[in-house]
């Protein structure tokens, strides 16, 4: 229940940041208005220091904005760039400066005033190359559209959505058409990646903010530099991909996680059937045993059938638009169903506990004289955990490579197996205790990394805003992101958790102490006695 209300507050929190967006952008526009009034008076040195106050003050609002409207959050980014572009001339020519400044505070304006469209600014959109640059050529202002016509196409994960291996896909292509001399088509295809930059920035920004600014930086220096026809551009093509490289790999799960969560949820299911067996061996009832097996088969079957249906349906609802929005919700589900796994698994960590659990399921379906009971009682129990199984594996969606999570079922399968002969054949019996303490530690552990890796994709995908900080921790494997709503959302679980298993403890204790009453009150009779 408090992951749920903490999602709901941050959906609620990113909504009401998307409503005083508005009002962010009028505030910091303030900085284009001066660097305007100073091209006027050709003070170039106060206009650069003015733009880069609105350039540094950009990026803690621009979320929202992007989540409002995708088509304005990417005019002004482009806008941005011309800004750019006309500021790394040497010298800075001041008429293409005003033009690029006046287009952006035209664009903004519009975004403050609540238009719903964005300005039409083509007409004067294309700064001049200034006089005297070495070599300059003059390059239309390309859309995306012309951009991706005049380079390479760019490679997208299988949804259609631009990856960060897409960018460097288009950066080698650059690369390639600078040392061929195609200048022309170098800075089309920069201009490309700036507009395929839109759809990859968020899993740079909420990974490191540093990375993210300079590639911001970056892309419009190339850009400025594949015009000028310079030599220094290859130098800045090669810093952009060297940056970027370690964010290729956008997968959050590994073979690991995929191998714990089959491998735990199998075990514990056949630790109810083996426990079933048991029970029965010891109540007389050994020829009843096929029924348990029957339930558990057709517990597994459903559970099979169920994994299909829901990737599925899954498979032909998520597209590249919600993709992110789908798999942080999944995620966030998946880290609550966990909570109470942990929980559970915590509250049976002790021997007594687990029998007695057991107990009580096959007595009653006993007592009814029921021979389906029993086998509805190892269905339900394998059919839970496949449900489950199903639920976590939905949650990590694309965030794990289809050979990690091969592998990660291959290694839990094999591993299953072998328990599955030492427990049922061999007759090994676990320690309860100390397995379900294990287990839930492990639970617990993807619990965090799920409600991590869930809220990283709601930012991703721009439903939630990313307030990153360079001091906050960054792990891959726990699920760890530089951002204060990553971070807050794992320290509320952290809490969570930690008022659980205080709960549990004071509950078991107060049991303990309950069921001790009676022996203290027979001893004392007898002594009495």
């Amino acid at each position: 229940m408090g992951l749920l209300l903490l999602a709901l507050w941050l959906g609620s929190a990113s909504f009401a940041l998307a409503d005083a967006s508005q009002d962010n952008l009028k505030r910091i526009n303030i900085h284009v208005d001066n660097a305007l009034a100073a091209v006027k008076a050709n003070d170039i040195a106060t206009a650069k220091t003015e733009f880069q106050a609105f350039d540094d003050a950009w990026f803690d609002i621009e979320d929202p904005i992007r989540a409002k409207s995708k088509d304005f959050y990417a005019a002004i980014e482009d806008k941005m760039n011309y800004v750019k572009d006309a500021l790394s001339y040497n010298p800075v020519v001041a008429k293409d400066l005003q033009t690029a400044l006046e287009n952006l505070n035209t664009v903004n304006l519009a975004y403050i005033n609540g238009a719903t469209t964005v300005p039409d600014t083509s007409a004067t959109a294309a700064a001049t190359p200034a006089p005297g640059a070495t070599a300059a050529a003059t390059v239309p202002a390309t859309t995306g559209a012309t951009a991706a016509a005049t380079s390479t196409p760019t490679n997208t994960a299988a949804s259609g959505t631009p990856t960060v291996a897409s960018l460097l896909t288009i950066l080698a292509t650059a690369k390639d058409q600078q040392a061929k001399g195609d200048w022309d088509g170098a800075a089309a295809t920069i201009k490309n990646f700036q507009t395929t930059w839109l759809d990859v920035e968020g899993q740079i920004k909420t990974r490191s903010a540093d990375a993210y600014k300079d590639t911001e930086n970056d892309m419009a220096l190339a850009y400025t530099l594949a015009k000028q026809k310079s030599a220094d551009l290859p130098g800045v093509l090669d810093r952009m991909s060297t940056r970027l490289e370690p964010y290729k790999d956008a997968n959050t799960y590994g073979i690991f996680d995929a191998t714990i969560i089959l491998l735990r949820e199998g075990l514990e299911a056949l630790l109810v059937v083996v426990a079933l067996l048991a029970f029965l061996k010891k109540s007389g009832n050994d020829t009843k045993q096929s029924w348990i097996w029957s339930g558990a088969v057709a517990g597994l079957g459903v559970s099979i059938a169920l994994g299909l249906a829901i990737q599925m349906l899954f498979s032909s609802a998520i597209n590249s638009s919600n993709r992110e929005m789908i798999e942080g919700i999944t995620g966030l589900v998946a880290s609550v169903m966990l909570i109470y796994v942990s929980y559970w698994m915590h509250n049976k960590s002790s021997a007594v506990a687990w029998n007695r659990y057991i107990k009580q399921r096959s007595t009653a379906a006993l007592a009814k004289g029921s021979l389906i009971g029993l086998a509805a009682l190892s269905f339900l129990a394998i059919f839970r955990e496949g449900a489950e199984t199903v639920l976590f594996f939905l949650g990590m969606g694309s965030g794990i490579s289809a050979g990690d999570l091969i592998l990660g079922l291959a290694i839990g399968a094999v591993l299953l197996g072998i328990l599955g002969f030492l427990l049922v054949v061999v007759g090994v019996r676990i320690p309860m205790g100390p397995f379900f303490r294990v287990a839930s530690i492990l639970v617990f552990y993807l619990c965090f990394k799920f409600v991590g890796t869930g809220v990283h994709a709601l930012q991703v995908g721009g439903v939630v805003p990313s307030t990153t900080a360079t001091y906050l921790p960054e792990n891959g494997f726990f699920g760890l992101f530089p951002t204060w709503e990553t971070t807050l959302a794992q320290v509320a679980l952290l809490l969570i958790g930690a008022g659980l298993v205080l709960y549990n403890h004071f509950k078991t204790t107060k049991e303990d102490a309950k069921s001790a009453k009676p022996v203290e009150t027979g001893a004392a009779s007898a002594a009495t006695k």
